[in-house]
């Protein structure tokens, strides 16, 4: 059973129960006060036929004693009767009814006429043939002595019809009352579990990573504290998971970055390492040993560059610039993929000429080992020319491949990071990182990459460098 069902529940039997007992006390109440009034009138009464009585007695019409004989009781009786709406009895000292202006002789309770003669008043309610009646007797004091009494019955049907009507009067408001209270306190108790069930659906959603949902309520009460809590929370559960996830999203992709590039040394140094084995000239061999051992130097500096990064805390590529000569960077890198390019059956063809950029050299030699890769990789060339241009402010590297070409439809995606590629394609030559990486490590050196190609013609590459500082 729902919260609102319970408290609809507990409403409804506390009214019922309030209703019960006002029913109770309501008709306990009339109906008191109902008997008081008529005692009241009956009393009143008894003292008007006191005084007649008393006024026949010392006229001398009748002795007292006559007063309460057989011979002018019941005449006595019958003439304090006239025009009233109950009986009229009297009694003599032997508790004998000697008058009685109805035809109700004898009742079965007659204690009321033995208290009665004691100088005492009494009040009794009888039934007698399923009829309802108030018996009050009184003494006649004469002379300080008590002679006989005055007993009067009243028929109580009025009393009772007076009372059942007021019954189903107030049985009928009553339950008008009840059905309204309901009503009310179903469309009441429904608003005000309004926000607790959206605020439970809210929590539900909340449970499965969805905090969209939020709770407006307008009362200024306890609810809409809770409403605003509850907002307040969500907001910042979706803050804090937003931050993981984009923290967890830049990590990754630096360490993606990082492993990619990894890669480079390791082929260059099994490269030199190959030519070795098949290299006779000393000089030739120191020239290898030299390179293998830059190269090892490079990797050493990323995998320790990778161990501060994961102990900082830290996800983008940090970038030290230089004023030095991007020909040497060019020269340096190629002679590095020397081996590759040999194996791969690519010739290359060098025009270029001293060119003072700002740089880090091991940034652009990352970028330059990642271009020269996927023409390697992917344009099926068998030649490269290069170029080192200088014009308007800037050193331009140009890298042109007589390869396969790129269509138009992917060159519109060759910078969009491979895990928004919803056509990702992963192999063992290929993880979609490289251009992606170039581009970022070209506008953190304050320089630009620019691809253009042509299917069937080939694709050409240009990196621009700044000459100035770009802050």
């Amino acid at each position: 059973m729902g919260l609102r069902n319970k408290l609809f529940l507990q409403h409804t039997v506390t009214i019922i129960m309030l209703l019960t007992a006002m029913y109770f006390i309501v008709n306990y109440t009339i109906s008191k006060s109902m008997i008081e009034r008529d005692i009241r009138t009956l009393s009143q009464y008894n003292t008007l036929h006191r005084i007649e009585a008393l006024k026949i007695v010392n006229d001398k019409r009748i002795s007292i004693e006559q007063l309460f004989s057989g011979t002018y009781a019941p005449l006595i009786a019958s003439h304090l009767a006239a025009n009233s709406n109950f009986q009229v009895q009297l009694f003599a000292l032997d508790e004998t009814i000697v008058g009685n202006s109805g035809d109700k002789e004898n009742l079965l309770k007659r204690d009321d006429i033995e208290t009665a003669l004691t100088g005492q008043k009494a009040t009794v309610i009888t039934e007698s043939d399923d009829t309802q009646y108030l018996i009050y007797s009184a003494p006649f004091m004469y002379e300080g002595k008590i002679v006989g009494g005055f007993r009067y019955l009243l028929d109580l049907n009025q009393h009772v019809q007076t009372l059942d009507e007021m019954r189903y009067w107030f049985i009928g408001v009553a339950l008008g009352c009840l059905l309204l209270s309901l009503l009310a306190s179903y469309s009441f108790f429904s608003i005000l579990m309004k926000p607790l069930h959206d605020l439970k659906q809210a929590l539900k959603l909340v449970s499965v990573g969805d905090f969209s949902k939020k709770i407006v309520v307008n009362s200024k009460d306890e609810v809409r504290e809770l409403a605003k809590d509850f907002n307040h929370m969500s907001d910042s559960l979706q803050h804090h998971i937003e931050m993981l996830h984009y923290e967890q999203s830049k990590q990754k992709t630096f360490y993606d970055n990082m492993t990619h590039e990894l890669k480079t040394p390791l082929t260059s140094i099994i490269g030199f390492s190959d030519l070795i084995a098949h290299m006779d000239q000393k000089d030739d061999i120191r020239n290898c040993n030299v390179y293998i051992r830059k190269e090892s130097g490079r990797l050493l500096n990323m995998v320790e560059e990778l161990l501060q990064t994961s102990l900082k805390g830290e996800e983008a590529w940090r970038v030290k610039l230089q004023f030095m000569d991007l020909a040497t960077v060019i020269t340096d890198s190629l002679r590095i993929l020397e081996p590759t390019l040999h194996k791969s059956s690519i010739t290359t063809t060098l025009h270029i000429s001293p060119c003072d950029v700002y740089l880090d050299p091991e940034r652009t030699q990352q970028v330059l080992f990642n271009v020269i890769d996927n023409a390697i990789k992917h344009s099926e060339c068998t030649h490269l020319d290069i170029l080192l241009e200088d014009y308007e402010g800037q050193g331009c590297v140009r890298i042109v491949d007589n390869g396969k070409g790129i269509s138009e439809q992917d060159r519109l995606t060759l910078f969009v990071p491979s895990e928004h590629k919803q056509d990702r394609i992963i192999s063992a030559q290929s993880h979609g990182l490289g251009l992606p990486l170039c581009k970022q490590l070209m506008e953190l050196q304050g320089g630009n990459i620019v691809i253009n190609s042509r299917t069937g013609v080939g694709t050409e590459v240009q990196l621009q460098f700044n000459k100035g500082l770009f802050w």
